[in-house]
Order: C-alpha cells, then sequence, then structure tokens
C-alpha cells in the first residue's frame, strides 16, 4: 500500500475510534499499558506486576514497598503523564499497590 493509501487508513481509524467513546477509551487505556515504560520509567516499570482500570482509576501493583513510596510521592505527575500519553483526561486518580 502506498503512502496515501496508509493515511486514509489512519484517518479511518481514527474517525471510528473518536465515533466511539467507549471504543476510544478502550485505545487510550491500551496505549497506556504499552507505554508503560515510556510514562514510569524502566526502574518502576520493571517492578511493575500488573495495571488496571476501573472507572477513572487507575491501580497498579508493584513488588517492592520502596518504588510504591516513591510513587506515592509523584502521584500528580504520573497521572499528568498518563492523561497526556493517552491524549485525553483518562484517569483522575493512580492507585499503587
Amino acid at each position: 500500500m502506498d503512502r496515501k493509501g496508509n493515511e486514509q487508513v489512519n484517518a479511518l481509524l481514527s474517525a471510528v475510534i473518536a465515533s466511539n467513546p467507549k471504543l476510544a477509551e478502550g485505545y487510550c487505556k491500551h496505549k497506556i499499558k504499552s507505554q508503560w515504560r515510556d510514562i514510569s520509567g524502566e526502574y518502576v516499570a520493571n517492578a511493575t506486576e500488573e495495571i488496571s482500570f476501573e472507572g477513572r482509576k487507575m491501580f497498579v501493583k508493584v513488588k517492592s514497598s520502596i518504588i510504591r513510596s516513591e510513587m506515592l510521592q509523584i502521584r500528580r505527575q504520573l497521572v499528568y503523564r498518563i492523561n497526556q500519553t493517552a491524549g485525553a483526561n483518562i484517569i483522575d486518580e493512580l492507585i499503587v499497590r
């Protein structure tokens, strides 16, 4: 497929995602999970066991209590980075377990 064909497919996918709020939310959540290493940094990403969402809350389970404490201190910055990565205000609260 040529470059123009790729651009048309991208535009079509963007339109479909934008037209369905539930699909857009799912896409944003997937994007957050797939880019967690870039959002949180390598050290935190390596210690992360699980990421889940419930409503507008994001739950992150980590292996280390030290990392948990550090994440709690920068929680607001992480929420900001998460929403920036998603391209939308997808979460209000980050809960670290």
